[in-house]
Protein backbone atom coordinates (compact mmCIF):
# COMPACT_ATOMS: atom_id res chain seq x y z
CA UNK A 1 0.00 0.00 0.00
CA UNK A 2 1.08 3.60 -0.49
CA UNK A 3 0.96 5.96 2.47
CA UNK A 4 0.60 9.63 1.61
CA UNK A 5 3.85 11.32 2.72
CA UNK A 6 4.07 14.30 5.04
CA UNK A 7 5.79 16.31 2.31
CA UNK A 8 6.43 15.81 -1.37
CA UNK A 9 8.87 17.81 -3.53
CA UNK A 10 7.65 19.22 -6.81
CA UNK A 11 8.80 17.06 -9.71
CA UNK A 12 11.62 18.78 -11.58
CA UNK A 13 10.91 19.92 -15.10
CA UNK A 14 7.14 19.43 -14.89
CA UNK A 15 4.14 21.69 -14.53
CA UNK A 16 1.38 20.83 -12.08
CA UNK A 17 -1.57 19.32 -13.90
CA UNK A 18 -5.10 18.62 -12.68
CA UNK A 19 -6.70 15.42 -13.89
CA UNK A 20 -9.87 13.86 -12.52
CA UNK A 21 -9.76 10.14 -11.89
CA UNK A 22 -12.71 7.94 -10.93
CA UNK A 23 -11.89 5.50 -8.15
CA UNK A 24 -13.45 3.50 -5.33
CA UNK A 25 -12.80 4.99 -1.91
CA UNK A 26 -12.99 3.39 1.49
CA UNK A 27 -12.95 5.24 4.82
CA UNK A 28 -12.59 3.58 8.23
CA UNK A 29 -12.75 5.26 11.64
CA UNK A 30 -12.38 3.71 15.08
CA UNK A 31 -15.36 4.40 17.32
CA UNK A 32 -14.49 6.08 20.63
CA UNK A 33 -10.80 6.45 19.79
CA UNK A 34 -10.29 9.75 21.65
CA UNK A 35 -11.62 8.23 24.89
CA UNK A 36 -8.84 5.63 24.94
CA UNK A 37 -5.59 5.97 26.83
CA UNK A 38 -2.49 6.48 24.66
CA UNK A 39 -1.58 2.83 25.10
CA UNK A 40 -5.03 1.69 24.02
CA UNK A 41 -4.93 4.07 21.06
CA UNK A 42 -1.76 2.39 19.84
CA UNK A 43 -3.36 -1.01 20.42
CA UNK A 44 -6.39 0.10 18.39
CA UNK A 45 -4.16 1.15 15.51
CA UNK A 46 -2.38 -2.21 15.51
CA UNK A 47 -5.63 -4.16 15.78
CA UNK A 48 -7.29 -2.17 13.00
CA UNK A 49 -4.34 -2.72 10.68
CA UNK A 50 -4.34 -6.44 11.51
CA UNK A 51 -8.10 -6.71 10.95
CA UNK A 52 -7.96 -4.86 7.63
CA UNK A 53 -5.16 -7.14 6.43
CA UNK A 54 -7.18 -10.21 7.43
CA UNK A 55 -10.36 -8.85 5.85
CA UNK A 56 -8.63 -7.98 2.59
CA UNK A 57 -7.08 -11.43 2.38
CA UNK A 58 -10.40 -13.13 3.15
CA UNK A 59 -12.12 -11.04 0.48
CA UNK A 60 -9.41 -11.76 -2.08
CA UNK A 61 -8.17 -8.15 -2.18
CA UNK A 62 -4.60 -6.89 -2.53
CA UNK A 63 -4.07 -4.17 0.08
CA UNK A 64 -0.58 -3.49 -1.26
CA UNK A 65 -2.23 -1.87 -4.27
CA UNK A 66 -4.24 0.58 -2.14
CA UNK A 67 -3.15 4.17 -1.66
CA UNK A 68 -4.02 5.33 1.81
CA UNK A 69 -4.08 8.49 3.87
CA UNK A 70 -3.83 7.65 7.56
CA UNK A 71 -4.86 9.39 10.75
CA UNK A 72 -4.49 8.11 14.27
CA UNK A 73 -8.02 6.79 14.37
CA UNK A 74 -8.65 5.76 10.78
CA UNK A 75 -7.77 5.34 7.15
CA UNK A 76 -8.90 6.87 3.87
CA UNK A 77 -7.99 4.43 1.11
CA UNK A 78 -8.13 4.88 -2.66
CA UNK A 79 -8.35 1.55 -4.45
CA UNK A 80 -6.74 0.90 -7.85
CA UNK A 81 -8.71 1.62 -11.01
CA UNK A 82 -9.11 -2.09 -11.72
CA UNK A 83 -10.64 -2.86 -8.32
CA UNK A 84 -13.72 -5.10 -8.50
CA UNK A 85 -16.31 -2.84 -6.87
CA UNK A 86 -18.88 -5.61 -6.48
CA UNK A 87 -16.30 -7.77 -4.70
CA UNK A 88 -15.15 -5.00 -2.38
CA UNK A 89 -18.66 -3.89 -1.41
CA UNK A 90 -19.98 -7.40 -0.96
CA UNK A 91 -17.13 -9.05 0.88
CA UNK A 92 -14.89 -6.56 2.65
CA UNK A 93 -17.32 -5.32 5.32
CA UNK A 94 -18.44 -8.82 6.44
CA UNK A 95 -14.81 -9.96 6.43
CA UNK A 96 -13.81 -6.96 8.56
CA UNK A 97 -16.65 -7.75 10.98
CA UNK A 98 -15.35 -11.32 11.32
CA UNK A 99 -11.73 -10.20 11.72
CA UNK A 100 -12.56 -7.73 14.49
CA UNK A 101 -14.73 -10.31 16.23
CA UNK A 102 -11.87 -12.81 16.14
CA UNK A 103 -9.48 -10.27 17.66
CA UNK A 104 -12.00 -9.39 20.37
CA UNK A 105 -12.23 -13.02 21.47
CA UNK A 106 -8.68 -12.96 22.83
CA UNK A 107 -8.41 -9.29 23.85
CA UNK A 108 -9.35 -7.49 27.05
CA UNK A 109 -12.78 -5.79 26.84
CA UNK A 110 -11.27 -2.30 26.88
CA UNK A 111 -9.14 -3.17 23.85
CA UNK A 112 -12.09 -4.12 21.62
CA UNK A 113 -12.10 -2.22 18.32
CA UNK A 114 -15.34 -1.22 16.63
CA UNK A 115 -15.32 0.83 13.45
CA UNK A 116 -17.41 2.85 11.04
CA UNK A 117 -16.86 1.99 7.37
CA UNK A 118 -17.94 4.06 4.36
CA UNK A 119 -17.68 3.27 0.64
CA UNK A 120 -18.07 5.64 -2.31
CA UNK A 121 -17.07 5.79 -5.97
CA UNK A 122 -16.40 9.11 -7.62
CA UNK A 123 -14.04 11.64 -9.12
CA UNK A 124 -10.93 12.96 -7.44
CA UNK A 125 -7.44 14.27 -8.10
CA UNK A 126 -4.70 11.94 -6.92
CA UNK A 127 -0.95 12.29 -7.14
CA UNK A 128 0.84 15.52 -7.88
CA UNK A 129 -0.13 18.30 -7.13
CA UNK A 130 -2.55 16.89 -4.51
CA UNK A 131 0.37 16.36 -2.12
CA UNK A 132 -1.63 15.95 1.11
CA UNK A 133 -4.04 13.33 -0.17
CA UNK A 134 -6.83 12.92 -2.73
CA UNK A 135 -8.72 16.11 -3.58
CA UNK A 136 -12.23 16.47 -4.91
CA UNK A 137 -15.84 15.78 -4.07
CA UNK A 138 -15.48 12.01 -3.70
CA UNK A 139 -13.03 11.98 -0.77
CA UNK A 140 -15.16 14.61 0.98
CA UNK A 141 -18.31 12.52 0.54
CA UNK A 142 -16.79 9.30 1.91
CA UNK A 143 -15.26 11.20 4.84
CA UNK A 144 -18.59 12.82 5.71
CA UNK A 145 -20.49 9.54 5.43
CA UNK A 146 -18.14 7.67 7.77
CA UNK A 147 -18.63 10.44 10.33
CA UNK A 148 -22.41 10.69 9.96
CA UNK A 149 -24.49 10.61 13.12
CA UNK A 150 -26.70 7.66 12.02
CA UNK A 151 -23.57 5.54 11.52
CA UNK A 152 -22.24 6.43 14.96
CA UNK A 153 -25.65 5.74 16.46
CA UNK A 154 -25.78 2.31 14.84
CA UNK A 155 -22.84 1.09 16.90
CA UNK A 156 -24.40 2.55 20.07
CA UNK A 157 -27.68 0.72 19.42
CA UNK A 158 -26.01 -2.52 18.33
CA UNK A 159 -23.27 -3.35 20.85
CA UNK A 160 -22.96 -6.81 19.33
CA UNK A 161 -21.70 -5.41 16.03
CA UNK A 162 -18.11 -4.43 15.27
CA UNK A 163 -18.66 -2.68 11.93
CA UNK A 164 -21.19 -0.03 10.92
CA UNK A 165 -21.25 0.10 7.11
CA UNK A 166 -22.63 2.95 5.05
CA UNK A 167 -22.46 3.20 1.27
CA UNK A 168 -23.11 6.24 -0.88
CA UNK A 169 -26.24 6.63 -3.01
CA UNK A 170 -24.19 5.81 -6.10
CA UNK A 171 -22.76 2.61 -4.61
CA UNK A 172 -26.21 1.47 -3.52
CA UNK A 173 -27.82 2.16 -6.90
CA UNK A 174 -25.03 0.84 -9.11
CA UNK A 175 -23.67 -2.02 -7.01
CA UNK A 176 -25.90 -3.18 -4.15
CA UNK A 177 -29.16 -2.83 -6.08
CA UNK A 178 -27.72 -4.56 -9.14
CA UNK A 179 -28.35 -8.00 -7.66
CA UNK A 180 -24.70 -8.93 -8.21
CA UNK A 181 -23.55 -7.89 -4.72
CA UNK A 182 -23.36 -10.36 -1.84
CA UNK A 183 -25.16 -7.89 0.45
CA UNK A 184 -28.96 -7.91 -0.07
CA UNK A 185 -30.51 -4.51 -0.91
CA UNK A 186 -33.31 -5.25 1.58
CA UNK A 187 -30.74 -5.04 4.40
CA UNK A 188 -30.02 -1.37 3.68
CA UNK A 189 -31.96 1.68 4.83
CA UNK A 190 -31.51 5.18 3.49
CA UNK A 191 -30.14 7.78 5.89
CA UNK A 192 -29.59 11.51 5.53
CA UNK A 193 -27.37 13.85 7.49
CA UNK A 194 -26.27 17.47 7.44
CA UNK A 195 -22.59 18.17 8.12
CA UNK A 196 -21.16 21.69 7.98
CA UNK A 197 -24.34 22.91 6.30
CA UNK A 198 -24.24 20.37 3.45
CA UNK A 199 -26.70 17.50 3.04
CA UNK A 200 -25.38 13.98 2.49
CA UNK A 201 -27.30 10.78 1.85
CA UNK A 202 -26.28 7.15 1.97
CA UNK A 203 -27.52 3.68 2.79
CA UNK A 204 -26.79 2.05 6.14
CA UNK A 205 -26.28 -1.71 6.19
CA UNK A 206 -28.40 -3.43 8.81
CA UNK A 207 -27.91 -7.22 8.74
CA UNK A 208 -31.15 -9.03 9.43
CA UNK A 209 -33.22 -5.86 9.04
CA UNK A 210 -36.30 -6.18 6.82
Amino acid sequence: MTVVPASLPEPQGTRPGLRLTFRLLLAVDVQGYSRRTPGLQVAAQLDLLDAMERAAEAAGLDRDSWSQQVTGDGVLAVLPDDADIVLVVGRFAPALEDALAALAETAAPERRVRVRLALHHGAMIIGWPAVLGPAGHAPVVVSRLVDARPVRRYLDVHPERNVALIVSDQIFRDVVDSGLCALPPAHFSQVRTVIKGIRYAGYLYEPGWL
